[in-house]
């Protein structure tokens, strides 16, 4: 499942360069998903990946830290 979680990633940021968005999709039912599409029982269903042209800006992350908040530059803390 590592490698899922890293290929996913691989693909998001490929997307991204393609002038594309993404999104990782978790919390489905994984069983009715490969029984939908006739997965072999050797196989499991890791995650999706909803990519996409965006139809408007994203909502603000609310109570997102500021950088200077959280990242440490040239020493150990």
């Amino acid at each position: 499942m590592r490698s899922c979680r890293i290929a996913a990633q691989t693909l998001m940021l490929s997307a991204k360069a393609m002038g594309y968005e993404s999104c990782p999709v978790d919390g489905f039912d994984f069983d009715a998903v490969g029984k939908l599409i006739n997965l072999p029982p050797s196989h499991v269903v890791a995650m999706f990946v909803a990519i996409g042209k965006p139809t408007k800006e994203p909502w603000p992350r609310p109570g997102q830290l500021p950088l200077s908040e959280i990242v440490i530059t040239d020493r150990f803390n």
